[in-house]
């Protein structure tokens, strides 16, 4: 199979074309849009700093509003946020069944070392299960059920934010993850692919639930470049800021986790997928599906973007995208989302 030969798309990827040198459209199309759009960003952390102030003392008990998963990179924002950037966070950590314990032992150490609010999020498990086990099912491959899931944990901040009237939230999303959100074509598309998805399962109360979430998305805000962070702060809206889109904001795993294990004794997942990030378990057999499908995941989206944009290698994204599910993981979370697993081969 042909993947770039600068990034980790395969030719399986939806409208990638390839030129002389292998190199996807994907790869040139971002090197000419980074050059012409280099006057819309932050030149450093303290024109970020300055404009941040205006969040403070807004007469609220939160100045923001800041998801921990309790990996090195929204672990690392919330120190910056609280440390450097002098703000009170409300913390969320969204629970939805299958995270690790360690992961939710690094959210709570870290809040108590920080002296920070931290409001843990249950996840109803009944629909949980029906979301892994409706998108992993689906004949539509082009959505991968852990961008299903991501939405729902993204959109329990959203509703978190409105109900304590904080206007900005901050999450260590990376510079991937963040393309991934500015995409209006392909985030329209694709939710239009998972309401089809579920309106063909014919389960009206999950329809109504998933889509009622998405109500809240009429008052966010997304940032894209400075002058959406130099405006007046508008209390109708919820700004959202992912903390590794800036140029000087790096996801260098080793260098993050140096800083995490130093701050607060964080501690590594045993095993996780991707390879050196801290995710749940459920992620394995959504990527499982994802490479038998498609071959490819929904990270290999991320990850060619910090590929261009100098903050992983080639070399070392391919290492880390390497699909080894641990003995017995798969057979065990698809029973508990009554999947067949030898349907997602």
């Amino acid at each position: 199979m042909k993947i770039c030969t600068r990034c980790v798309l395969p030719e399986t990827y939806a409208g990638i074309r390839f030129d002389e040198n292998g190199v996807c459209n994907f790869c040139n199309a971002y090197s000419v849009k980074e050059e012409k759009e280099a006057h819309l960003h932050f030149k450093n952390e303290e024109e970020v700093k300055e404009c941040l102030k205006k969040y403070k003392n807004l007469g609220r008990k939160y100045d923001l509003l800041v998801p921990l998963s309790g990996g090195v990179d929204s672990c690392f924002t919330l120190i910056q946020i609280v440390e450097k950037y002098g703000l009170k966070p409300m913390v969320f950590h969204s629970d939805h069944g299958w995270d690790d314990p360690t992961a939710t032992g690094n959210v709570e150490r870290l809040c108590k070392e920080l002296d920070v609010d931290l409001l843990i999020w249950k996840n109803d498990l009944k629909f949980m299960r029906k979301l892994f086990k409706y998108f992993n099912e689906s004949d539509d491959y082009t959505v991968s059920p852990c961008y299903a899931c991501g939405n729902m944990l993204y959109l329990n901040g959203l509703e978190i934010a409105d109900n304590f009237n904080i206007p900005l939230v901050v999450n260590g999303y990376s510079k991937g993850q963040a393309a991934m959100m500015h995409d209006e074509e392909k985030s329209r598309d694709w939710y239009g692919r998972m309401i089809n998805v579920i309106l063909e399962t014919g389960d009206q109360e999950f329809f109504a639930k998933f889509t009622k979430k998405w109500e809240l998305l009429k008052r966010q805000v997304i940032y894209e470049t400075r002058a959406d962070l130099e405006k007046e702060v508008d209390l109708d809206k919820i700004l959202f800021i992912p903390f590794f889109v800036f140029k000087f904001n790096k996801t260098d795993k080793e260098v993050l986790e140096k800083i995490c294990r130093d701050r607060f004794d964080w501690q590594p997942l045993r095993v996780s997928y991707p390879d050196r990030t801290t995710n749940c378990e459920m992620i394995w057999l959504n990527s499982y599906r994802d490479f038998n499908k498609r071959q490819y995941t929904h990270y290999h989206d991320e990850y060619s973007t910090l590929i261009r944009a100098g903050e992983i290698s080639r070399e070392q994204a391919l290492k880390d995208l390497e699909l080894n599910p641990p003995p017995g993981l798969l057979e065990r979370l698809a029973t508990e989302c009554d999947i067949e697993l030898a349907d997602l081969r």
